[in-house]
């Protein structure tokens, strides 16, 4: 290990809640790699007895399809236009090192509420689904392993506990377990899944409100590709790039320098 990343692990691992307390406003915009804005996400950490509570709120609007007649190949009269959108809600706790407690989170556009409920040994999950007062059932999810974090869509609410806590108490391999919810993924179920985290070489820059900002960078990696962590030296996040998703969370007037 080089100098400057024995540096950065020794002072990463002195991080405490403050880390959560110093962000300015937790808002970040949805950003295409075309530029677009497609979509917004705020949020709210806060310590309490058993580590902390996460309040968030995630949405977005992709584009519209329109079903055509399969005969003419044109529009038929009874088309009709699918967005692919999403608007979220969640409210969980999770322990001092990041460890999903219990919560839940809501599925605004079909009024779904999904919630979450490990085991005491932390290897199996239930989760219940309710929809509009009405339940849907329930079904027990196994884990490979004790100790994950909940990720719907990977948005930046569950992305800042995750850095926060990994670098506040990580593990000796560098490999963490998230559970992806039903709805975050192109097959409908509830999906386990190994990331890594690793330090990046090189050393970003940028400006928050248009005042200069020291950025470390982080690579995650999981299953399909890849996402690119930015924060402050805080550890505070300030963009997500999620590659295979072609989006990036990006915290509200904060802009990442070009690399030279």
């Amino acid at each position: 290990m080089n100098r400057r990343a024995a540096l950065v692990s020794l002072a990463l691992a002195a991080l405490t809640a403050s880390a959560f307390a110093a962000a300015p406003a937790n808002s970040f915009n949805l950003i295409t790699s075309a530029g677009k804005n497609v979509g917004n996400a705020a949020y709210t950490i806060t310590k309490d007895k058993n580590g902390y509570h996460v309040v968030g709120k995630f949405q977005y609007k992709l584009g519209s399809s329109m079903q055509t007649d399969s005969k003419t190949g044109g529009t038929s009269m009874n088309s009709t236009i699918a967005f692919n959108e999403g608007q979220f809600y969640e409210d969980f706790k999770v322990s001092e090192d990041g460890t999903f407690l219990s919560g839940y989170t809501q599925n605004a556009t079909n009024q779904v509420m999904t919630s979450f409920q490990p085991n005491k040994a932390g290897n199996l999950v239930t989760v219940n689904q309710i929809q509009g007062g009405i339940s849907l059932g329930s079904r027990d999810f196994p884990l490979p392993k004790p100790g994950f974090l909940v990720v719907p869509d990977f948005d930046p609410a569950t992305m800042q506990v995750f850095i926060t806590t990994a670098l506040a108490h990580p593990h000796d391999d560098k490999t963490y377990l998230f559970l992806v919810p039903a709805g975050a993924n192109a097959r409908g179920n509830d999906t386990s899944l190994y990331v890594i985290l690793q330090l990046a070489p090189d050393t970003p820059s940028g400006t928050l409100d248009s005042k200069p900002v020291k950025v470390t960078h982080y690579i995650l990696n999981y299953h399909v590709g890849k996402a690119d962590l930015f924060t402050d030296d805080t550890g505070t996040l300030m963009q997500v790039d999620m590659g295979p998703l072609n989006i990036s969370y990006i915290r509200a007037k904060f802009a990442l320098a070009a690399a030279k």
